[in-house]
């Protein structure tokens, strides 16, 4: 019984959680469920993958205000005073029942109230407060006093109770109605929600008068209240009794218990008094239950107290209403269930396109968009941050929305430009980072890769120069035969979208020979020797370079990226 009583006091000392629901058990026992973790509202990161989310709370039973009114009727009728074994007298085995039920019903958490009847050939209400006055109604700690009060003087004839006000009566005789009318006025004048009577006698009725005894028992039906009574030794019984028995009294529910043996009276405290916590189960956007495993496990008899932790099936994105419900049973047959639930909102940022190529030479601009995934209507309003990295890092570009907030939608997008350069070509990442608000800063983070080449060869060509004079460009020959250029002046000249300085090497087509590389600009003089070995000098006025080469010249450009581009240049041999 400490060790119970232990476990209601840590219990009760306990604060009250947020996001909790309560309702009453038949028995008046509150039961209680409640989600701790996560608290309304609070947003999750999917990240590419639905996402468990992790709930933890607690569950109760008998552990908050009570709601219901216990009558004990204790019979001090002379023949208590004989033996009842181990315990001591029948009246002994009583106190000690009495008090182990009143302490397990104040402990249960259900019982708001008491009141205790004492008979025998008559009835009094026992004073059951230490306040001034005659209290007929009062709290279970104050029950196990009284009990404890009651004695037979006189050689047994009557009865007294010394607590907390000194009452006597007439023990003489087994009187049913009179305790009853007693007790149903007690239980009238409760204002809780649940009542309840337990009447415990050691003999058969032999007072009063079978119409009281049922019109009380009518009356008490009529309360609602659930009534339970005890047939305590040899010489009492379930039925039997000239004016009324114990076993019309168990009304609404109620049953008569036969204790042949007085020191067996506490086995049946459980019987009369007490809930179970059965079950908790969870349920996610109204699906079937599924049950939660409790510490310590269930069932549990109250008062109890148990915690849960539990993850959920992955959610993707969007609104979710987790619910937790707590079911319990009670000693009437009741049961009661009540639950509570949270919504939980879950995200996922989505950056797109996940990878692209530009070609420098016809776009210079990129774009990515991120998407917010989430519950509908609570997606705008996030800030997106975007960071461009790898080989053109930190460039940087606006936003639309321009404040990089996410839409209505949930999207926001970042475009960024990079120098039409041989620099720029390269492999850049680009970092998109959302940060949720409630409650823990949850940030995702999405990396996209962006390729900048330049895939355009530049041009070629080779055009008929000036004299080294700079001044007149020599007609071509009169004789078709003569060929393209004879005098062999040309203008070397290579361009490229990307690459401001394409490099221009010129080939013999009649021998391994390459020259160069050269400038776009360069002029050269070009002879074509068969037979003798390729050279290039200086050449004479505006004129760069004497190229001899065995056959013609292949202009050839290249630009930064290795894209190339040919032209012919073509001379005719000296005359033989």
């Amino acid at each position: 019984m400490s060790a119970a009583l232990a476990l209601v006091f840590l219990l009760a000392a306990l604060p009250a959680l947020a996001g909790s629901s309560s309702t009453t058990l038949p028995n008046g026992a509150q039961l209680t469920v409640s989600i701790t973790s996560p608290a309304d509202g609070t947003q999750f990161l999917a990240d590419g993958a639905p996402v468990p989310v992790p709930v933890t709370g607690t569950a109760t039973v008998g552990v908050g205000p009570p709601q219901a009114t216990i009558v004990y009727v204790f019979d001090a009728s002379g023949s208590t005073g004989n033996s009842g074994g181990a315990c001591g007298s029948v009246l002994a085995c009583e106190q000690a029942f009495f008090t182990g039920l009143n302490t397990a019903a104040g402990a249960s958490g259900a019982v708001n109230h008491i009141g205790i009847v004492v008979f025998g050939n008559d009835a009094v209400k026992a004073d059951v407060t230490p306040a001034a006055g005659d209290d007929q109604l009062g709290a279970s700690a104050d029950g196990n006093t009284v009990f404890n009060s009651i004695s037979l003087f006189n050689g047994g004839f009557n009865y007294n109770v010394a607590q907390y006000t000194s009452k006597n009566g007439d023990a003489d005789g087994t009187n049913y109605a009179a305790a009853l009318q007693l007790a149903v006025s007690e239980l009238t004048a409760s204002t809780d929600t649940k009542t309840f009577l337990v009447f415990a006698s050691d003999g058969l009725s032999n007072a009063g008068s079978l119409t009281d005894f049922n019109n009380a028992v009518t009356a008490l039906a009529g309360t609602g209240t659930v009534a339970n009574s005890v047939a305590v030794g040899s010489s009492s019984a379930c039925t039997g009794g000239t004016t009324g028995t114990l076993a019309d009294i168990t009304v609404n529910g109620g049953q008569c218990f036969s204790v042949p043996d007085p020191n067996n009276l506490p086995n049946i405290i459980p019987n009369l008094i007490g809930s179970t916590l059965t079950s908790v189960t969870m349920s996610v956007d109204g699906g079937s239950q599924t049950p939660v495993a409790t510490t310590p496990v269930l069932p549990q008899p109250g008062p109890a107290g148990v915690t849960y932790s539990t993850m959920t099936a992955g959610l993707n994105p969007g609104s979710h209403v987790i619910c937790v419900t707590a079911n319990a049973t009670d000693v009437t047959g009741g049961s009661a269930s009540t639950t509570t639930c949270v919504t939980v909102k879950v995200y996922d940022l989505v950056l797109t396109p996940a990878t692209a190529t530009n070609d420098l030479s016809t776009d210079n601009t990129h774009t990515v968009t991120a998407a917010l995934l989430g519950p509908a209507g609570s997606v705008g309003g996030f800030l997106v941050s975007f960071t461009v990295g790898g080989h053109n890092a930190g460039a940087l570009g606006p936003c639309a929305p321009v404040t990089c907030l996410t839409d209505a939608t949930g999207h926001v997008t970042f475009t960024y430009s990079v120098p039409v350069s041989p620099s720029s070509v390269g492999t850049d990442t680009i970092t998109a980072t959302v940060t949720l608000a409630n409650p823990t800063s949850a940030t995702d983070t999405e990396v996209v890769s962006k390729q900048w080449g330049d895939a355009t060869p530049p041009t070629a060509s080779c055009t008929p120069t000036t004299n080294p004079s700079g001044k007149n460009i020599p007609p071509a020959g009169d004789n078709p035969k003569s060929g393209q250029n004879p005098d062999g002046f040309y203008l070397l000249s290579g361009t490229d979208a990307v690459d401001p300085n394409p490099q221009i090497t010129v080939s013999d087509t009649g021998s391994s020979f390459v020259a160069g590389p050269y400038a776009s600009g360069t002029k050269i003089k070009l002879v074509q020797a068969p037979g003798a070995t390729p050279n290039v000098t200086p050449g004479p006025g505006v004129i760069d370079w004497k190229i001899t080469l065995n056959g013609d010249a292949v202009v050839t450009v290249t630009d930064a990226s290795g894209n190339s581009t040919t032209a012919l240049c073509k001379v005719p041999p000296p005359p033989k």
